[in-house]
């Protein structure tokens, strides 16, 4: 009996080993790691001093007023500043994305795969589930109002006929209607069709509410969830994923490289709904890294999976935050070990085996496998370096791309005849473990460096003299005036940020107004009227079968060439900041020297004072490098949105337009106003563009005067102390804790 979908004991990858093998040991799951007993230690301290704070409830106002400063700033600790990992999974339906995932996990029956036809407009979102040992899955809905205008679109291309007609839209409609209504919902009206009787079995769609499912098996959970994430054709009118747009799965005894990771299946193509394409776009924008997953027979030539990557490459670039990709090839195992020979000229000597050997037959089929995965590396690595418009966007050095050869079948087979490692599942799981631990060790430092700057404020707020508190005066006047001139060194290169990104996209308006409107054009003259009414009804943004079309990209496009170096420049990806960047200058920023360090070391007040402070403000840093982050893509999409906004009422008027010559109609009408709103609508998107750097600079600026300067007061301005705490076994423990 097969148990290999039943749950495993945390940390256990393991199936089966074949016999002879050596299962490889693995890092050890976080709450054992050394990273989350500090972390733990480090809140027991913290708990402790709160704990003692609360003694003093009766002090006069100004102390009362600086106790209550340290107990929020204890709180603020828990608060992660660091969002989850976000690891997008690109791959055409029988690419083996849900067995891998499946693998991965060490669930063979949690994500359904196989003969049913694949649905391909649900995102599955997978992660740890921590609070118990049970799976669930969140199914949230578009809401009725947008399935009501979707279903009048699918109609109509149920209608079309002759030239008109748009094979792949055709049957993406006839599914959905199929799906929710069965095989006569085609016959009914649209009337019909909107009654809330057909959604009985689904009362959260009708009420907007998210729908949770809870199961003690994975395979369970599967069988409860297929029909919201699948098409299938032999139960019509029992499949409700035409109107589901996300699912959440998350699973137990994969703390250890999911709990701080999520996993997005994001399906290729799209369909006419908006809302699944808007919230496509934004989970790619969150992709901390993408992997690209391919069977290997065709990986080498797969066209389609770089097509994808390079189609959606500035919202993962410029409008969005990742920094490597993984190309995975699978179904490894799927090989004729004869016929791969003879193609390849390969002989037995060439693997040193012969046929008298008993493992013979294993052998010569295992041999052949790594050969073949080797064989795909190295032509997957040499296709990408044709990929120019990834490399024209990424700074894509030999960690940008890493490429798994793997076998999911071999993985979870009772008699594999690869071991574990040979399927590289483990490797991907590694990366997991990789991100996740990150993730462990920035907030374990975090919490850690904030709290002995806490500590030290307590030790900086003792009773003072008054010579003392001349000397805090003096300080503070140094500080402040220090403060003035870093940011007004700040201020000035924000200024040039500002300049040089409005030069250029003054240049791109121009070059709009000709290249881009030719381009545009041009989309619109070859769409299909079934495409162009797609288009229209969704903004201008299609994922179609044949690849994204994007009539505001083309229009927008000269504006973006001319400003993508720079903007990269600017703001890099994490873990990849240049000299010209934002961040590097906010790296550099300090008002707490070593110099200042060093003349006040000997101050039994001062130095805990200023270690406060430079504490405080290498945590203001950290808070702006990820609100950075989300405010670059804001800035980068804002071009987009103004074109989109710009167009919207006459995508509306087009989609509308329905008979006879109403294709020629619809692109007449859009040639139309794209050639008189040009002017304003390139212009508009520049100043729009423009604005909202602007006040993300000044609000850059802004965030760091006012929390330095609250810093600054709080521990320099007034009298205000602190009663006498004797923390200084506290602190020696978190220093021991920072240094392990």
């Amino acid at each position: 009996m097969d148990n290999r979908g039943d749950k495993r004991p945390a940390g256990n990858d393991s199936f089966s080993t074949p016999p002879g093998t050596h299962k490889k040991s693995r890092p050890s799951s976080p709450e054992k790691t050394g990273e989350a007993i500090n972390i733990r230690n480090a809140r027991r301290i913290m708990a402790k001093i709160k704990h003692r704070l609360n003694g003093y409830k009766n002090e006069d106002n100004p102390t009362k007023k600086l106790i209550e400063y340290v107990r929020e700033d204890i709180s603020k600790l828990d608060i992660s500043i660091k969002k989850k990992t976000t690891v997008g999974v690109f791959g055409k339906t029988g690419a083996g994305k849900s067995s891998l995932i499946n693998a991965i996990l060490g669930e063979k029956d949690l994500l359904p795969s196989g003969t049913l036809c694949a649905c391909t407009s649900v995102i599955i979102q997978v992660g740890a589930n921590v609070t118990d040992s049970n799976y669930t899955a969140e199914l949230e809905f578009i809401s009725k109002e947008e399935w009501d205008a979707e279903l009048e679109t699918l109609l109509n291309v149920l209608s079309e006929d002759g030239e008109e007609k748009d094979g792949a839209l055709f049957n993406t409609a006839n599914e959905k209607i199929t799906a929710l209504y069965g095989e006569d919902g085609v016959f009914l009206s649209v009337e019909d069709l909107k009654k809330d009787e057909h959604f009985t079995n689904i009362p959260e769609f009708l009420k907007s509410k998210i729908k949770k499912i809870v199961c003690e098996k994975a395979s369970d959970l599967s069988d409860e969830i297929g029909c919201y994430i699948q098409h299938d054709d032999s139960r019509p009118g029992e499949s409700y994923w035409p109107v589901v747009k996300t699912v959440t799965i998350k699973v137990p005894n994969c703390k250890d490289f999911l709990e701080h990771v999520v996993l997005v299946d994001l399906p290729g193509t799209g369909d006419y709904n908006k809302s699944r394409d808007q919230m496509w776009r934004m989970k790619l924008r969150d992709c901390s890294t993408v992997w690209i997953v391919s069977e290997i027979n065709r990986a080498a030539a797969d066209r389609d999976a770089w097509e994808i990557v390079s189609s959606s490459i500035t919202d993962m670039a410029q409008g969005g935050e990742c920094s490597s990709l993984s190309f995975i090839c699978t179904k490894t195992d799927d090989l004729n070990p004869q016929k791969y020979m003879k193609a390849s000229k390969l002989k037995d000597d060439d693997f040193h085996i012969t046929p008298e050997d008993p493992q013979y037959g294993n052998k010569k089929k295992i041999a052949c496998i790594m050969h073949r995965n080797g064989k795909a590396k190295e032509k997957v690595k040499k296709q990408f370096l044709q990929q120019d418009t990834i490399k024209k966007h990424f700074d894509c050095d030999d960690n940008f791309l890493s490429v798994f050869t793997v076998s999911s079948e071999e993985f979870t087979k009772e008699d594999p005849i690869l071991n574990q490692e040979q399927t590289e599942i483990p490797a991907l799981k590694d990366l997991l473990r990789k991100y996740n631990i990150n993730h462990i060790n920035e907030t374990t430092h975090h919490y850690i460096s904030g709290a002995l700057g806490i500590l030290s404020l307590i030790q900086g707020s003792k009773e003072s003299d008054a010579k003392m508190m001349v000397e805090r005066s003096k300080l503070y006047a140094t500080l402040e005036r220090d403060l003035h001139q870093a940011l007004g060194h700040l201020h000035e290169y924000c200024h040039e940020i500002k300049s040089s990104l409005q030069a250029l996209l003054a240049k791109g308006a121009s070059e709009s107004e000709e290249k881009g409107v030719e381009t545009a054009k041009e989309v619109i003259m070859s769409s299909r009227h079934q495409t162009l009414t797609a288009l229209c009804k969704n903004d201008g943004f299609f994922r179609a079968k044949k690849g994204v079309i994007d009539l505001n990209s083309s229009l927008a496009r000269p504006m973006f060439q001319h400003i993508n170096s720079e903007f990269s420049e600017f703001f890099p990806v994490q873990g990849k900041v240049t000299e010209k960047s934002l961040q590097a200058k906010i790296d550099q920023f300090t008002i707490i020297t070593e110099d200042l360090l060093t003349k006040y070391e000997n101050s039994p007040v001062l130095s805990h004072v200023l270690k406060f402070l430079k504490i405080e403000e290498m945590k203001l840093k950290k808070v702006l490098q990820q609100e950075i982050v989300e405010k670059k893509k804001k800035i980068y999409t804002s071009l987009y949105e103004s074109i989109q906004k710009n167009m919207q009422p006459c995508y509306k008027d087009a989609a509308a337009i329905k008979g006879r010559g109403s294709m020629n109609k619809k692109k007449d009408m859009l040639r139309d106003h794209i050639e008189s709103s040009k002017s304003e609508m390139f212009q508009e998107a520049k100043r729009n563009m423009v604005a909202l750097l602007d006040r993300t600079l000044e609000f850059t600026v802004e965030k760091i005067r006012t929390g330095l300067m609250e810093s600054i007061d709080v521990s320099l301005l007034n009298e205000n102390t602190l009663p006498f705490m004797d923390i200084r076994k506290d602190i020696e423990l978190l220093k021991m804790l920072s240094q392990e």
